[in-house]
């Protein structure tokens, strides 16, 4: 693999702007004293966090975190005791940006890529390093919402209204998470709703006839908290095929509520719920005849038909501090549900169901507070159940169940040695039993300018039930298929620079997998059917990152992913740059009340696979583009804020998917921000 030669533009390009703003913030570094806030992160270990009102009392601050810098009331490790490799949304970035999809904040992330293929509302799929999307594990408050009939989770209606931070761990972690983790996890956070009794709408309008009304109200202290929210959106859309003009518009709605009570400072019951429903028209590829054709391929042709999804999440748990914080206990019960219909086959109906309850309970060994060497040791036990059902084809209804036990050591060592190591067993009723293990250590070198991380560990995905017994159009199950395993490690170097108001960050990983499931349609039927790939299928490349705080009121990040993701018969994978990067920089003006931010994305160029009308199969080039996305707003006075933005500022057009439009080329939408209650709501003051 090529991990050498000329630099690819977006890589000049992202180094000329950090070189450029460093040079900047030297020059101003004596007049403005600024720091990058510490960081934690909550999902990246199995220990069980703290539940009382001194949370974090038992995770004392990263020994290099600058004294200037802001807390992060965030439970969680700070990201320096973390091997494992790591990015970090907050509800900061989101507004800042202001993203409306929780896809779009995780575009061109370090080593993630996302394709959409049409409209909001269209299937949208998250990969991670190279993996398949079914290998990216999706929670939201800790339930898993990948769907068990393909088994990948649908972003295209997940609103981004209530996020209060997404973590993204990459690398194999079914060690931590089971089933699904091979190229990594998407860890979503929502908003507890601690704090004063606030009420927060909003309404927008824009390109396409498109309209979004939200509003949110939460409120509560230590005894008792919730939040409860709802959004509504609709869009004209736009053509997504690549013929025709038939506009192929959506619907969203999402609800959600989350809160808890405390019986004790030691104790608390925490419950969410969540349902979110999308319809939306897209276009279906047919072969006979042709649905349309595009650049000498078949491709999908325009269509009246619509898609209807909807998805319920829930879960509930108990939470048990005892002997001062040194034993924590967690109890739990959570599932989620996917409904899906398709009008295109006299309305196809799949669901899919998965619950789970378990106890895990973490054990802190140290001798005194200020102890230099302490573990945290942390055990768990659980029980899954999966359903499957097709009720316009058949009254079977398919399970599998699943016990799980898991045990993990976290060590730390003189506040400068960590290490992690995980090891979990899944007994499962329906295939072999699988054991999966994870390794992680990071260490900072003496003088705290450099952090040596490195994780090692191995995943495991199980066939979907639509893989095994789904019936399609054109399609056949293939029952015999076997569970896809993959081992991988990754080693990185991390930099902070100018007094902690710079971090650079490079990692190289390499992913080895095994029976990967693959798609074959073979003339002259071209019914589709799944089978295991033989050999190892590769995936490596180095991940680049980088935040810089130029002055009190400029920030700059950047990253860049080069990835080799390789079949094993050397095929390049398909819809996966090999090449992309993201650049973001934020203004905040003097008194706070005002922002401007520029968020530039690039896709190279990748392969796909299509059909020409001759019936070979083919992969062509989709070529590389630059999304640019220009957001500002303004608080007027407390508790009203009107913000705009541009999305795809340079009008590019393109496509993440063969013969599926993914833009309409620029679009602009505005809207105003209403907040009642709180110190800075309507009648209250602007915070310093």
């Amino acid at each position: 693999m090529p991990l050498y030669g000329p630099l690819p533009a977006p890589v000049r390009l992202f180094t000329c702007l950090f070189l450029l703003a460093a040079s900047s913030a030297t020059d101003v570094r004596a007049q403005s004293p600024v720091s990058l806030p510490p960081i934690s992160v909550q999902g990246a270990t199995l220990d069980v966090k703290p539940s009382g009102p001194a949370a974090t009392a038992s995770e004392p601050a990263a020994p290099d975190a600058p004294a200037s810098a802001p807390k992060e009331t965030v439970d969680g490790v700070p990201i320096e005791k973390v091997g494992s490799s790591v990015s970090v949304v907050t509800r900061a970035d989101i507004e800042r940006q202001q993203i409306r999809n929780a896809a779009e904040a995780l575009r061109s992330l370090p080593g993630v890529s996302v394709s959409q293929s049409g409209t909001p509302g269209s299937v949208t799929v998250v990969r991670i390093r190279g993996a398949e999307s079914r290998h990216t594990l999706v929670l939201i408050d800790g339930v898993e919402v990948n769907s068990g009939t393909d088994g990948f989770f649908d972003f295209s209606n997940l609103t981004a209204d209530d996020i209060e931070r997404i973590e993204v761990l990459r690398g194999p972690q079914s060690g931590l998470y089971g089933n699904g983790a091979l190229g990594g996890v998407i860890n979503i956070t929502t908003k507890s709703g601690k704090g004063p009794l606030t009420l927060r709408t909003q309404v927008e309008g824009g390109s396409l006839n498109s309209t979004r009304l939200g509003a949110q109200l939460s409120g509560g202290n230590a005894n008792a908290w919730g939040s409860i929210s709802a959004t509504a959106f609709r869009t004209s859309g736009f053509n997504i095929s690549t013929a025709g003009d038939e506009k192929d518009g959506t619907r969203i709605g999402s609800f959600a509520f989350k809160g808890g009570f405390a019986l004790s400072p030691d104790f608390k019951i925490e419950g969410n719920f969540r349902e979110q429903h999308t319809q939306s028209g897209f276009d279906k590829l047919t072969y006979f005849p042709f649905s349309g054709v595009y650049r000498g391929f078949i491709v999908p042709g325009d269509a009246p038909y619509i898609g209807d999804a909807r998805t319920r999440v829930a879960g509930i748990s108990a939470s048990l501090d005892t002997f001062g914080k040194r034993w924590l206990h967690n109890f739990y019960l959570q599932g989620a549900d996917t409904l899906r219909l398709d009008t295109s086959t006299n309305v196809l109906e799949t669901n899919s169901t998965n619950y789970k309850f378990g106890y895990k309970s973490t054990l802190l060994l140290q001798d005194s507070r200020d102890a230099q060497v302490r573990h945290y040791l942390t055990g768990l036990v659980e029980r899954r159940t999966e359903l499957f059902h097709q009720p316009a084809f058949s009254t079977t209804e398919y399970a599998r169940h699943r016990n799980s036990f898991a045990g993990e050591i976290r060590g730390e060592y003189f506040k400068s040695l960590f290490l992690g190591v995980t090891l979990r067993h899944d007994q499962n009723d329906t295939t072999r039993d699988f054991t999966t293990w994870n390794v992680n250590g990071s260490y900072l070198v003496p003088g705290g300018v450099f952090r040596v991380h490195a994780s090692a560990g191995t995943g495991v995905k199980y066939p979907s039930f639509g893989d095994l017994y789904g019936f399609f159009q054109n399609y056949l199950p293939n029952p015999a298929l076997k569970p896809e395993e993959a081992k991988g490690y990754d080693f990185g170097i991390e930099t902070k620079l100018l007094g902690g108001r710079a971090v650079v960050d490079v990692t190289y990983f390499h992913v080895d997998l095994q029976n990967e499931i693959s798609i074959t349609c073979p003339p002259p039927t071209f019914a589709c059917s799944p089978y295991n790939l033989s050999g190892l299928s590769l995936r490596q490349g180095i991940e680049v990152s980088g935040r810089l705080a130029v002055t009190q009121q400029i920030s700059l990040g950047a990253a860049y992913t080069y990835l080799h993701a390789r079949e094993f018969s050397g095929a390049e994978e398909i819809r996966r740059p090999p090449h992309q990067g993201r650049v973001d920089v934020s203004y905040a003006t003097q008194d706070r009340r005002g922002n401007v931010s520029v968020v530039a994305v690039y896709n190279g160029a990748m392969k796909d696979i299509a059909t020409d009308t001759n019936f070979n199969t083919l992969y062509p080039a989709l070529p590389d583009y630059w999304d640019v996305r220009l957001a500002a707003s303004y608080k007027v006075q407390p508790g009203v804020e009107v913000f705009g933005r541009v999305e795809n500022l340079f009008n590019q057009h393109y496509q993440q998917v063969l013969g599926y439009n993914a833009t309409a080329g620029a679009t602009a939408f505005a809207g105003v921000k209403l907040t009642f209650g709180g110190p800075d709501g309507v009648g209250g003051s602007f915070q310093k």
